[in-house]
């Protein structure tokens, strides 16, 4: 399947407008690289390369081969021309395919995976998700580590969801500005939580402003699966891994009650 309905994938450009700012988690990446520095590395749902560029870039220092996979084929040709962009060196290690990371089987096998920016909440069913992470296992070297990267459930923002009858909320989350184009763009965010289902409905509305004009806006619906940290540690023990070690933000401190991120690293057993 290569639709896609999230409406910001399908506009690359704006989804780097989304993420102007974002460096802890592409240094905390990088940072895995140069820890563990593996012969090969698989980042799974790459989308335009905003992490995996910086991979390659510091794999000159590693040796390390990167093969990124994509399956919204606008991302993935963003990707592309970004890796045009390299230097030949570059360019030489660094693949990139279209593949879902439920099913995709790797020719040669990986020593680390990585999944960034909660891609794995795509995974709406435990069907899903149980695929992608006996997938990524299949991948993966004897003693290979999948390292997962989840937003921490927000239940203070799920809280009026669970009103009667239930309200959503339009919030400002972002508020960006790009020089060099003088675009700004605007995020605004509604939020309702399923609890048997363990779901967030968002919708997030675009005001996307040139050199100061007329806003254009966008709508884009996103359904994302709501991981909690246990479940997450059983989902790696369920298929064949040890969890090495758990974090709770980009710069390794302990998982909390209030932290915002929840990384994991898998070894493959």
């Amino acid at each position: 399947m290569t639709e896609c309905p999230e409406t910001i994938y399908r506009h690359p450009d704006d989804y780097d407008l989304e993420h102007i700012g974002d460096a802890a988690d592409i240094d905390f990446f990088v940072g895995l690289l140069k820890r563990y520095r593996p012969a090969r590395l698989l980042e799974l749902a790459c989308g335009n390369g905003r992490v995996t560029i910086p991979l390659v870039q510091a794999s000159i220092e590693t040796g390390t081969r990167v093969v990124g996979i994509e399956l919204v084929q606008q991302m993935l040709s963003a990707a592309r021309d970004r890796r045009k962009a390299l230097s030949k060196p570059l360019r030489d290690r660094l693949a990139l395919v279209q593949g879902d990371m439920r099913t995709w089987v790797a020719p040669e096998l990986f020593d680390l995976i990585v999944v960034p920016c909660s891609s794995v909440c795509h995974l709406l069913t435990l069907e899903d998700q149980v695929s992608a992470w006996r997938c990524t296992h299949q991948n993966l070297n004897a003693g290979g580590r999948f390292v997962v990267d989840v937003t921490m459930a927000d239940l203070r923002g799920f809280a009026e969801s669970f009103r009667s009858p239930a309200r959503e909320i339009v919030e400002i989350d972002r508020d960006s500005y790009d020089a060099p184009t003088r675009t700004r763009m605007i995020r605004y965010r509604t939020v309702r939580y399923s609890a048997n289902e363990q779901r967030a409905s968002i919708r997030y509305l675009y005001d996307k402003m040139v050199d100061g004009g007329q806003p254009e806006r966008s709508i884009s619906d996103y359904e994302s699966h709501v991981y909690y940290p246990r479940e997450l540690e059983l989902l790696f023990r369920l298929t064949g891994f040890r969890v090495e070690w758990v974090y709770g933000d980009y710069h390794h401190g302990a998982l909390r009650g209030d932290s915002r991120q929840m990384l994991f690293c898998g070894v493959k057993l």
